[in-house]
């Protein structure tokens, strides 16, 4: 039944202005697998089935191409539970099945490895305490009606919606029926998937011999429409007012959604609902804003917030390198006011009033490099920075040095000279 619907829902999206195609696939397991990679927007699932197979028959999705790793679940959202799927035990008219007991020893078709059948035989399977064997057979739906029909075939459990062709193909051989499940409502409360459910008398054969010739006491599953979890609000919102219509309803027969409307349509969800399917389902919810306005806005503050915060620690790190060359260019300052130490050491004992101008070259040096530090470090950075405190005392105890030895010079110079004049006198 998927498959029509799905042809449905892919006109009412391209009548939206949308583009889209329909894909067919192995059933529920690559179905789920889809979505979680993001590989398609939207798909039909049986919940339960994909955990049924993980518990059950985990070596059947060891394959990279069947294995899907459980963090992308997350990725997945729930759209809506279009129509139940009930299981139907099918027993063939001379086989010596009376009821689940006689099940035991029996060729029974348990459905294709990977589909939702398969994995609900298996929990039927386990309650009765029967274990799987070569008497167990995987065969499609042509195929097990082939085997039915050449007495071939004892059983089979099917999982689908009562709408499926299958029944009418089945109730058309005149050799099978249906058991039911006496105790459904305890399987059903020991499983999150499952509800009780009543198929009722002749809904595959009404006139003449009904199929069923009584109701079926059962248990049912949904069939679930998901999508990825960042689809756009919008269309998961158009798809799902698209599938609550009733035109949409008519055509595919979809008999319980338009009977329970929304409180069928959001039952047993087995995936958080998508902000789009709430928003039809509970319009209360809905913000002033679009969502997906608010979420543009999201996106686009923690883009804002995460290019400031790359800011600032750029900031950061700029002013760090600029400490560290200031550093490096303290110790530049510090290196020139040695080689003045240096040099006027040279000047030293023997040196007259001559050295003077080489004195003050060195003092306008001194000068001149101190104005440099300023000019290169704020008043903040030279009280901060240690470095500076030593820099600024060996520029002081130089210059008191430097001005110290060009007074002694001068005052010899004068010496000298008055000596001279004295020679000089003397001599006349």
């Amino acid at each position: 039944m998927y498959h029509p619907i799905a042809l449905s829902l892919k006109d009412a999206i391209i009548q939206a202005g949308r583009k889209a195609e329909v894909l067919s696939t192995d059933g529920t397991v690559e179905n789920l697998q889809k979505i979680a990679k993001g590989k398609v927007d939207f798909a039909f699932v049986q919940p339960g089935a994909y955990e049924g197979l993980v518990r059950f028959e985990p070596s059947l999705l060891q394959e990279k191409s069947k294995k899907i790793d459980i963090h992308l679940l997350d990725r997945v959202s729930f759209v809506a539970n279009l129509y139940s799927q009930p299981l139907h035990i099918v027993v063939r008219e001379g086989s010596g099945i009376q009821s689940l007991k006689d099940l035991k020893g029996k060729r029974i078709n348990l459905g294709g490895k990977l589909s939702g059948d398969y994995s609900m035989s298996y929990l039927l399977l386990e309650s009765l305490k029967i274990d799987k064997n070569e008497l167990h057979l995987n065969l499609t739906y042509s195929e097990m009606i082939e085997f039915f029909e050449k007495d071939e075939l004892d059983a089979a459990f099917i999982t689908v919606g009562m709408h499926a062709s299958v029944f009418h193909d089945l109730s058309k051989l005149k050799k099978i029926r249906f058991l039911s499940i006496d105790n459904n409502e305890a399987l059903a409360a020991m499983h999150l998937q499952l509800a009780p459910y009543k198929v009722p008398r002749g809904i595959y054969q009404f006139d003449g011999s009904p199929v069923p010739i009584r109701t079926i006491n059962t248990v049912a599953t949904g069939a679930h429409l998901i999508t990825r979890a960042d689809m756009e609000s919008s269309v998961v919102e158009r798809v799902t007012t698209e599938v609550l219509k009733t035109s949409f309803l008519k055509e595919n027969k979809l008999q319980e959604l338009f009977d329970g409307g929304k409180s069928f349509a959001k039952l047993n969800p087995f995936f958080p609902i998508h902000e789009g399917a709430k928003r039809v389902y509970e319009p209360e919810t809905r913000s002033f804003f679009q969502p997906d306005i608010v979420e543009m806005w999201e996106n686009l503050r923690s883009f804002i917030v995460s290019v400031c915060v790359a800011l600032f620690f750029g900031y950061k790190w700029l002013r760090k390198r600029q400490e560290r060359f200031k550093e490096n260019k303290i110790d530049h300052y510090v290196r020139q006011v040695l080689e003045i130490e240096r040099q006027q050491m040279h000047l030293e004992g023997g040196g007259s009033i001559d050295d003077l101008p080489q004195l003050q070259d060195l003092e306008n040096k001194l000068t001149k490099l101190r104005e440099e530090c300023f000019s290169d470090f704020s008043g903040y950075d030279l009280q901060d920075e240690p470095g500076t405190d030593c820099f600024l005392e060996l520029c002081a105890s130089l210059s008191e040095k430097l001005n110290a030895k060009m007074s002694r010079f001068k005052l010899g110079g004068e010496i000298q000279r008055l000596a001279k004049a004295v020679e000089d006198r003397g001599n006349d």
